[in-house]
């Protein structure tokens, strides 16, 4: 994986939201590696490794979705997070922790550190500490290719909505988790436009707000005029979409801009 921010892969676009659109698996994984050093085989850094990971795996599911462990004593020291998706239940979130712990030490093998990053979770470690910090350092960008015909009026809503579920997830969701639906009232075949964010939940919420509008303000150019697009960082990350991608209800129903008083309903607790 390049490891530099705002990569994108074309090439991939069709796999990607084929993967996306299938909850069932967790999918090709986004792999990210360390820059903090190799550990050797046999050694303690591994061996607390090995202890870490299952850890996560099996107990995040319990802790409501979200964990963080540390294992050992500097220099041999691991701090180790996971985090599934907001709308995922229990069996999803350790189906999905189970592969990333599996496949990460695989994808970054001897490299101190990694970041996994799937449709349902997200699993991330190393030998330096990074809890409670933002990182939107590393960042993946993925979009649909095909462009909407009034590119301007659906950005513009694509704008709301997004405005709309950060602001619930900063300020009214204990997950720092939302999602919403908004109606669409341009020319193109969508009736409604979906939305999800997520922080990792050791942020502080103005943590959580400055991670979201860094890779929301402004939206990459290229997701410009698209039908589906998302940037997943280490530390939040944003998803859109014409067409459901996620379980459950909208936590807010959206009416376009302009609709008037009380454009906001629906409203759904998190």
């Amino acid at each position: 994986m390049v490891s530099f921010r705002h990569v994108s892969f074309p090439f991939f676009l069709c796999l990607l939201f084929l993967i996306f659109l299938s909850p069932s698996t967790a999918g090709q994984p986004f792999q990210n590696c360390g820059t903090t050093g190799n550990y050797t085989a046999n050694s303690t850094y591994e061996s607390n490794l090995s202890l870490v990971l299952p850890s996560l795996a099996s107990n995040t599911s319990l802790s409501g979705g979200f964990l963080n462990a540390t294992v050992g004593q500097i220099p041999n020291k691991i701090y180790g997070l996971a985090v599934c998706r907001g709308d995922t239940n229990a069996s999803v979130c350790r189906s999905c922790l189970s592969d990333a712990i599996q496949d990460a030490p695989q994808l970054c093998p001897y490299n101190n550190g990694a970041t996994t990053f799937y449709d349902d979770c997200l699993l991330r470690y190393s030998n330096q500490r990074f809890f409670s910090t933002v990182d939107t350092s590393q960042s993946w960008i993925m979009w649909d290719p095909n462009n909407v015909t009034d590119r301007s009026q659906f950005d513009k809503i694509v704008d709301e909505l997004m405005s709309a579920i950060t602001d619930r997830a900063v300020y009214n969701s204990t997950r720092m988790f939302a999602t919403g639906k908004m109606m669409n009232s341009t020319k193109t075949p969508f009736p409604e436009i979906y939305g999800l964010v997520q922080c990792i939940q050791d942020l502080s919420r103005s943590q959580c707000q400055q991670c979201l509008q860094s890779i929301l303000e402004p939206r990459p150019t290229q997701l410009e005029g698209r039908q589906e697009g998302a940037v997943l960082a280490a530390s939040c990350n944003f998803r859109y979409g014409t067409s459901k991608f996620f379980d459950g209800p909208s936590t807010l129903r959206l009416e376009p801009p302009g609709a008037g008083p009380g454009s906001a309903s629906n409203y759904q607790p998190t």
